[in-house]
């Protein structure tokens, strides 16, 4: 039997997964960029980390909300025409990030900045995720996850670290932005190929529009797989939040601008692209919520490794990117659940509700490791990480089994 929406493979052609890493690389960068290569220039302007996690953080506030205005990507304009317009905001939007000099006294208004390029890619977001589930069948959509959240985590990681490299080798830094410009509008290209799905309830008013696309969500959590889901969002697992004060830790283990711009750009983002077909083959062999848990479990080990580890560049270096690794598996695996649940109407709309939330939850433990660092240095954020993790993965076990819900 089907999924809800599904469409069997015969009905369309199915495009290689590799465009949605394409298409889904700017929602990366516009979040990779500041906290990569901001997070990085910060420390060096003499922001305190608590400071730079407050910078940083600002990229988790759109995603953490996304959902509010998920219909209007659902159901105004074309898939690809809201692509466009939310690369076009993005790509002004770090320009203007590269042109203002960072310092104590411009960091209200890069807050600003990059809260408004990151609402902007968020429709970059909706017009991917609903391609996505148009022009996927139930049996594509394990390895369209690991392909589409590779994207995501590409730009995080590698974007982020490119931006970076070429901000500070660039003649001025609003040339690397200009380039990071050039970067965003070609990733539009996979756009040629693809259907553009109907636009739904096109004769309805707004109102109309709006109610059905509650409508659907609320189906989706009646459901106890879509209630299961909701759980791992919402438990602070999986979450990431070290990675996002690398690179305002790497003077703690000597490493230069070029290793940082190296392990979270490049090598970054090789490792968490590898991270990602690997999570999400492990949740095409084991039940999706499981194979979430593993990965989660897998990215608490990293953190007491590197906790551990000796304060030298190669043991950043090879910690950074085991890290890295384990939160490919973690989104891949988790998007996999997300895309077996949702169907195809509203998509954008009720898969950004599992991420907004865990969004949500994970600035909250971004700001936590942030504060946590300032109390006890890095051993004490990296294992407030860990324990964290292994008291909500307890939750999770204790909880799952007495989810109700319609088959």
């Amino acid at each position: 039997m089907s999924l809800p929406g599904s469409r069997e493979a015969a009905v369309r052609a199915v495009p290689h997964p590799s465009v949605w890493m394409v298409l889904y690389f700017p929602l990366g960068l516009a979040i990779g960029f500041p906290s990569v290569a901001l997070g990085y220039l910060g420390s060096r302007a003499g922001l305190d980390v608590s400071a730079v996690a407050g910078l940083v953080g600002m990229t988790f506030v759109a995603g953490g909300w996304k959902f509010l205005w998920a219909p209007v990507g659902d159901y105004t304009l074309s898939r690809k025409t809201w692509y466009v317009v939310s690369i076009a905001a993005v790509a002004i939007g770090l320009l203007a990030m590269t042109a203002i000099p960072l310092s104590k006294a411009t960091v209200p208004l890069l807050s600003a900045l990059i809260l408004v390029t990151t609402v902007a890619a968020t429709f970059s977001a909706f017009a991917t995720e609903g391609l996505m589930a148009h022009n996927t069948t139930p049996a594509t959509r394990g390895r369209a996850a690991g392909w589409f959240q590779s994207g995501n985590q590409f730009g995080q990681t590698a974007g982020g670290g490119i931006g970076l490299w070429l901000v500070v080798h660039a003649p001025a830094p609003w040339v690397g932005g200009l380039a990071l410009a050039a970067i965003l509008f070609a990733c539009a290209l996979p756009l040629i190929g693809l259907e553009d799905p109907p636009r739904a309830l096109a004769n309805a008013s707004v109102g109309a529009r709006i109610r059905e696309a509650w409508r659907e969500l609320a189906d989706v959590l009646r459901s106890r797989a879509g209630r299961i889901a909701l759980i791992l969002a919402i438990l602070p697992i999986g979450t990431g939040a070290a990675m996002f004060l690398f690179s305002a830790i790497a003077r703690e283990f000597h490493a230069s601008v070029d290793v940082v711009s190296s392990v979270l750009g490049l090598g970054g983002g090789v490792a968490i692209v590898a991270g990602c077909f690997v999570g999400g083959r492990l949740a095409d062999r084991v039940a999706k919520p499981t194979a979430y848990a593993m990965s989660c479990g897998l990215g608490l080990v990293a953190c007491v490794v590197m906790a551990l580890s000796p304060r030298t560049s190669g043991s950043y270096a090879a910690t950074t990117l085991f890290y890295t690794f384990t939160l490919g598996m973690v989104t891949a695996s988790f998007t996999g659940l997300v895309l077996a649940i949702i169907g195809e109407t509203a998509a954008a709309t009720k898969i950004n509700l599992f991420f907004a939330i865990n969004t949500l939850f994970s600035l909250g433990m971004l700001r936590a490791a942030g504060w946590a660092h300032d109390a006890w240095s890095t051993n004490g954020m990296l294992l407030t990480e860990a324990l964290t993790g292994v008291a909500a993965l307890a939750a999770f076990v204790l909880l799952a089994r007495r989810v109700r819900g319609r088959g």
